[in-house]
């Protein structure tokens, strides 16, 4: 050991010597130091500095290897400088004043037009009245965080379709917005009513006036101002009562129905009493009482009445047999239990075939029937739909990554975020894998390339987290207009081109691209 430290010693000297260094005692012991180090020999009085820092906190060890320090004056002289620095009553009153401007800033939010921003604000507020420690602004400010993360603007959009609007300032919008209603009031009523009127119209029992109902939609539907004009105003009037009449009339159809359905009912009844017992002037009277009956005479209250009087008379009836029945309770038990079974399953087999297990949107199967049924909307009545298919970019490295559990997480995430921004009149499903299909009923080529660019942003933005590890998730899409199609068919497969033309494009895009 002591001859290592002389041959430290001698090449320490002759280190200070080549590199003209002066013999002082901080030269003396970096250099010793550094070449003990090369040595692998650990000398106490070299570790000094590493124990003294390891003291200090991550910060100020941080400050250390960037200032380099490297002797013990050097770090006298570094705790020296923090402490000169630090000055407690300044730093009071800058959190102070960093605390007072949060809180005007806060008031001045509370007197936004935005609903959760103003709501944010004022609980950030009470939360600095009442408590100012670290743990609760670390609170507010993931609340805030979250706000702008998650903050969207994209509805405003929605104004681009009425004229120029400014979208950065309140007041300039009502401006122009007013503007708007004043050059346009009455077209625009009339463009809004006439939708309105043509839905009110549906046939609400009776069908045999839909030829006559499509040529009224298609003359509302073309010429809106045609509603101010006295002749429309009476082929309308004309069409209600023609319409109540024939639901007048279908009513009477289907209680003459009723009326055959009874005593249908009633001959079974007669059978089975007399299967059972021989009491046949009872069964006159009850055969008497459903016959006398009339649906297009009596009130719904001597119908009742009567009706109670049959049930009565059956009561006394069904006596006998129930009690030989009961001799078979076990067996109609089960029977019972096999048939709640076999319903229950019938149910769960529906539900099935109209919801993705994973997603919870609609089946395949369930999409084709929305499609057909809108696709006869649009035949009769003009109303046009777009068709939006969305397929999740790169879906095969997720589950090869991550494994099936986490795609399965993301398809139920992503179906969520479908049902939760579609309108009521929409309908989405499942289309196979990892694809979706939106029907979007009245809507323009514009306003579905919106809503497809709210979800795409949306997808985009959302914090998928399996085992606390976010997965970052884009989607494609394909748009097309019913409209602007010969078929339905057509319409399919102009949207999924425009997918396949959104992925070859770069992926995370909507097309066509309206923006």
């Amino acid at each position: 050991m002591a001859s290592a430290i002389s041959e430290i010693i001698k090449e320490s000297i002759e280190q200070l010597r080549r590199e003209n260094l002066n013999l002082t005692p901080d030269n003396y012991h970096r250099v010793f130091c550094n070449v003990a180090k090369k040595k692998g020999l650990i000398v106490e009085d070299c570790q000094k500095i590493d124990k003294f820092s390891k003291k200090l906190d991550e910060k100020n060890q941080s400050d250390l290897k960037k200032f380099k320090v490297s002797t013990i004056e050097e770090l006298i002289s570094f705790l020296i400088a923090k402490v000169n620095r630090a000055n407690e009553h300044d730093s009071t009153k800058v959190i102070n004043a960093l605390v007072l401007l949060s809180k005007r800033v806060l008031q001045a939010v509370t007197l936004l037009h935005d609903k959760d921003a103003r709501e944010l604000a004022n609980s950030s507020l009470s939360r600095l009245d009442f408590s100012q420690n670290l743990q609760s602004i670390d609170a507010l400010k993931e609340k805030w965080f979250e706000f702008v993360t998650q903050y969207n603007d994209d509805f405003l959009k929605e104004l681009d379709a009425y004229g120029s609007v400014h979208k950065d300032d309140l007041q300039k919008m009502v401006q122009d917005i007013k503007q708007i209603l004043q050059k346009d009031e009455d077209s625009t009523a009339y463009d809004s009513l006439a939708p309105l009127i043509i839905a009110s119209l549906v046939p609400s029992i009776a069908s045999s006036m839909n030829d006559e109902l499509a040529d009224i939609s298609y003359m509302l539907r073309n010429e809106p101002s045609s509603l101010e004009t006295q002749a429309v105003q009476r082929e309308i009037k004309r069409f209600i009562n023609k319409r109540i009449n024939l639901d007048k009339e279908e009513i009477k159809v289907k209680i003459s129905s009723l009326d055959r359905l009874l005593d249908e009912i009633n001959k079974r009844i007669i059978n089975l009493i007399n299967s059972s017992d021989d009491s046949h002037v009872q069964v006159g009277i009850i055969k008497k009482n459903l016959q006398d009956i009339d649906f297009s005479q009596d009130s719904f209250e001597l119908v009742h009445a009567k009706l109670v009087s049959i049930a009565t008379s059956l009561e006394g009836e069904t006596k006998s047999l129930n009690q030989k029945m009961k001799s078979n309770h076990e067996t109609i038990h089960k029977l019972h239990s096999k048939v709640k079974n076999l319903e229950n399953a019938l149910k769960v087999a529906k539900k099935e075939m109209r919801e993705d297990f994973t997603t919870h949107t609609a089946t395949k199967r369930a999409l084709e029937e929305e499609l057909k049924r809108t696709e006869d909307l649009y035949l009769r009545y003009k109303i046009d739909f777009s068709l939006c298919f969305l397929d999740i970019d790169h879906f095969k490295v997720v589950n090869d990554t991550y494994g099936h559990e986490a795609g399965d997480i993301i398809l139920s995430n992503i179906g969520k975020i479908l049902k939760r921004y579609i309108r009521r009149s929409d309908f989405v499903g499942r289309y196979g894998g990892e694809e979706f299909l939106v029907i979007l009923p009245s809507i323009s080529d514009e306003q579905a390339f919106y809503f497809a660019e709210k979800i795409r942003t949306i997808i985009e933005s959302f914090k998928f987290l399996y085992k606390n590890e976010r997965i970052v998730v884009t989607v494609s899409c394909g748009l097309s207009q019913r409209s602007q199609m010969q078929s339905l068919s057509e319409t399919v497969e102009h949207a999924d081109k425009m997918l396949y033309k959104a992925k070859e494009s770069g992926r995370n895009k909507v097309m066509p691209d309206f923006s």
